[in-house]
Protein backbone atom coordinates (compact mmCIF):
# COMPACT_ATOMS: atom_id res chain seq x y z
CA UNK A 1 0.00 0.00 0.00
CA UNK A 2 1.32 3.53 -0.86
CA UNK A 3 1.35 5.98 1.61
CA UNK A 4 -0.66 8.88 0.91
CA UNK A 5 0.70 12.39 1.27
CA UNK A 6 -0.84 14.52 4.72
CA UNK A 7 -1.45 17.95 2.76
CA UNK A 8 -4.00 17.30 -0.14
CA UNK A 9 -3.00 20.03 -2.66
CA UNK A 10 -6.27 22.24 -3.19
CA UNK A 11 -5.62 25.06 -5.31
CA UNK A 12 -3.61 28.20 -5.95
CA UNK A 13 -2.91 31.77 -5.90
CA UNK A 14 -1.61 33.87 -8.63
CA UNK A 15 -3.42 37.56 -8.06
CA UNK A 16 -4.35 39.74 -5.82
CA UNK A 17 -8.01 40.81 -5.25
CA UNK A 18 -8.94 44.48 -4.96
CA UNK A 19 -6.92 46.64 -2.04
CA UNK A 20 -7.43 45.34 1.14
CA UNK A 21 -5.15 42.72 0.97
CA UNK A 22 -7.63 39.75 -0.13
CA UNK A 23 -6.47 36.76 -2.62
CA UNK A 24 -8.20 35.20 -5.66
CA UNK A 25 -7.97 31.75 -5.32
CA UNK A 26 -8.44 29.18 -7.88
CA UNK A 27 -9.92 25.86 -5.97
CA UNK A 28 -9.43 23.03 -8.01
CA UNK A 29 -12.60 21.47 -6.41
CA UNK A 30 -14.96 24.36 -5.91
CA UNK A 31 -18.31 23.14 -6.11
CA UNK A 32 -17.49 21.08 -2.91
CA UNK A 33 -14.70 22.82 -1.17
CA UNK A 34 -14.43 22.72 2.67
CA UNK A 35 -12.56 25.72 2.79
CA UNK A 36 -14.59 28.10 5.54
CA UNK A 37 -13.67 31.08 8.22
CA UNK A 38 -10.78 29.83 11.02
CA UNK A 39 -9.25 26.81 8.63
CA UNK A 40 -5.75 26.22 8.24
CA UNK A 41 -4.14 26.51 4.79
CA UNK A 42 -0.38 25.63 4.06
CA UNK A 43 0.95 27.81 1.08
CA UNK A 44 4.65 26.58 -0.74
CA UNK A 45 5.34 29.15 -3.48
CA UNK A 46 4.88 28.54 -7.16
CA UNK A 47 8.10 30.22 -8.05
CA UNK A 48 10.75 32.03 -7.13
CA UNK A 49 9.23 35.63 -6.79
CA UNK A 50 6.88 34.41 -3.78
CA UNK A 51 8.07 35.62 -0.71
CA UNK A 52 6.39 32.20 1.13
CA UNK A 53 9.36 30.38 2.20
CA UNK A 54 10.35 28.01 -0.02
CA UNK A 55 9.45 25.01 2.56
CA UNK A 56 5.64 26.58 3.18
CA UNK A 57 3.65 28.52 5.71
CA UNK A 58 0.70 27.89 7.40
CA UNK A 59 -1.45 30.41 7.81
CA UNK A 60 -5.33 31.00 8.48
CA UNK A 61 -8.09 31.72 6.73
CA UNK A 62 -9.71 34.90 7.89
CA UNK A 63 -12.45 34.82 6.08
CA UNK A 64 -13.58 32.95 2.99
CA UNK A 65 -16.39 34.04 0.44
CA UNK A 66 -17.38 31.73 -2.74
CA UNK A 67 -19.05 33.91 -5.93
CA UNK A 68 -18.37 33.31 -9.08
CA UNK A 69 -14.58 32.94 -7.53
CA UNK A 70 -13.09 32.33 -3.87
CA UNK A 71 -12.12 35.69 -2.29
CA UNK A 72 -9.86 34.91 1.06
CA UNK A 73 -8.24 37.10 3.76
CA UNK A 74 -5.21 35.48 5.49
CA UNK A 75 -4.47 36.37 9.36
CA UNK A 76 -1.61 38.78 9.42
CA UNK A 77 -1.93 39.65 6.33
CA UNK A 78 -4.07 42.85 5.40
CA UNK A 79 -2.56 45.07 2.31
CA UNK A 80 -2.54 44.81 -0.98
CA UNK A 81 1.47 45.26 -1.02
CA UNK A 82 1.84 42.27 1.10
CA UNK A 83 -0.33 39.73 -0.96
CA UNK A 84 1.58 41.10 -4.45
CA UNK A 85 4.72 39.93 -2.38
CA UNK A 86 2.85 36.50 -1.87
CA UNK A 87 1.89 35.24 -4.91
CA UNK A 88 1.77 33.13 -7.06
CA UNK A 89 1.74 30.02 -4.04
CA UNK A 90 -0.20 26.47 -4.11
CA UNK A 91 -2.66 25.79 -1.50
CA UNK A 92 -2.73 22.86 0.70
CA UNK A 93 -4.72 21.44 3.54
CA UNK A 94 -4.39 18.78 6.04
CA UNK A 95 -5.70 15.45 4.62
CA UNK A 96 -7.76 15.02 8.36
CA UNK A 97 -9.90 18.04 7.89
CA UNK A 98 -11.01 16.55 4.59
CA UNK A 99 -14.15 13.77 4.13
CA UNK A 100 -13.37 10.68 4.12
CA UNK A 101 -13.05 9.21 0.60
CA UNK A 102 -15.38 6.47 -0.25
CA UNK A 103 -14.38 2.63 -1.21
CA UNK A 104 -12.71 3.38 -5.04
CA UNK A 105 -12.41 7.18 -4.46
CA UNK A 106 -8.89 9.18 -3.92
CA UNK A 107 -7.78 12.66 -4.25
CA UNK A 108 -5.77 13.84 -7.21
CA UNK A 109 -2.90 13.58 -4.70
CA UNK A 110 -3.02 10.30 -4.10
CA UNK A 111 -1.92 9.76 -7.98
CA UNK A 112 1.43 11.51 -7.74
CA UNK A 113 4.18 8.81 -7.63
CA UNK A 114 1.72 5.94 -9.00
CA UNK A 115 3.28 4.21 -11.88
CA UNK A 116 2.45 4.06 -15.12
CA UNK A 117 2.08 1.60 -17.41
CA UNK A 118 0.27 1.31 -20.96
CA UNK A 119 -3.18 -0.29 -21.11
CA UNK A 120 -3.16 -2.55 -23.93
CA UNK A 121 0.87 -3.63 -23.82
CA UNK A 122 1.17 -3.53 -20.07
CA UNK A 123 5.06 -1.85 -20.85
CA UNK A 124 5.99 0.71 -18.03
CA UNK A 125 5.91 4.40 -18.96
CA UNK A 126 6.64 5.90 -16.26
CA UNK A 127 5.42 7.37 -12.86
CA UNK A 128 2.91 10.58 -12.20
CA UNK A 129 4.80 13.43 -11.30
CA UNK A 130 2.09 16.27 -11.58
CA UNK A 131 -1.66 17.42 -12.30
CA UNK A 132 -3.48 20.37 -13.16
CA UNK A 133 -6.64 21.39 -14.00
CA UNK A 134 -6.39 22.88 -17.62
CA UNK A 135 -10.49 24.38 -17.06
CA UNK A 136 -12.22 21.58 -18.86
CA UNK A 137 -10.84 18.15 -17.28
CA UNK A 138 -7.89 17.76 -14.94
CA UNK A 139 -4.75 16.41 -16.72
CA UNK A 140 -1.74 14.35 -15.62
CA UNK A 141 1.53 14.58 -15.59
CA UNK A 142 3.55 11.81 -16.59
CA UNK A 143 7.47 11.22 -16.34
CA UNK A 144 9.26 8.79 -18.52
CA UNK A 145 12.70 8.10 -19.08
CA UNK A 146 12.86 10.45 -21.41
CA UNK A 147 9.51 13.18 -21.82
CA UNK A 148 6.80 14.26 -20.29
CA UNK A 149 3.71 13.33 -21.31
CA UNK A 150 0.46 15.08 -20.44
CA UNK A 151 -2.95 12.82 -20.65
CA UNK A 152 -6.73 13.72 -19.83
CA UNK A 153 -7.59 12.33 -16.64
CA UNK A 154 -10.94 10.57 -18.18
CA UNK A 155 -11.60 6.80 -18.27
CA UNK A 156 -11.51 6.89 -22.07
CA UNK A 157 -7.46 7.42 -21.26
CA UNK A 158 -6.87 6.73 -17.78
CA UNK A 159 -8.94 3.36 -17.72
CA UNK A 160 -7.16 1.79 -14.47
CA UNK A 161 -6.23 3.41 -11.12
CA UNK A 162 -5.14 0.92 -8.08
CA UNK A 163 -4.49 3.44 -5.83
CA UNK A 164 -3.58 0.26 -3.27
CA UNK A 165 -1.19 -1.69 -5.84
CA UNK A 166 0.56 2.04 -6.58
CA UNK A 167 -0.47 1.52 -10.48
CA UNK A 168 -2.21 3.33 -13.78
CA UNK A 169 -2.71 2.43 -17.03
CA UNK A 170 -3.19 4.67 -19.70
CA UNK A 171 -3.77 4.44 -23.12
CA UNK A 172 -0.99 6.58 -24.30
CA UNK A 173 -1.44 9.47 -26.59
CA UNK A 174 -0.24 9.44 -30.40
CA UNK A 175 1.47 12.06 -31.61
CA UNK A 176 0.85 13.34 -35.08
CA UNK A 177 3.34 15.35 -36.31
Amino acid sequence: MTKKSKNIHIGHCTSPHGIKGEFSFVIYNFEESVLEDGMMVTLTPRSVASSVPQDGKEFQIKKINFGNKAIATLVGVDNRNVVEAMVPFDIYMDRDLLPETEEGEYYLNDLLGLEVFDHHTKAALGRVVDFYDNGAQVVIKIKTETEFIEVVFIDQFVPVVDIELNRMEIIPPIMVE
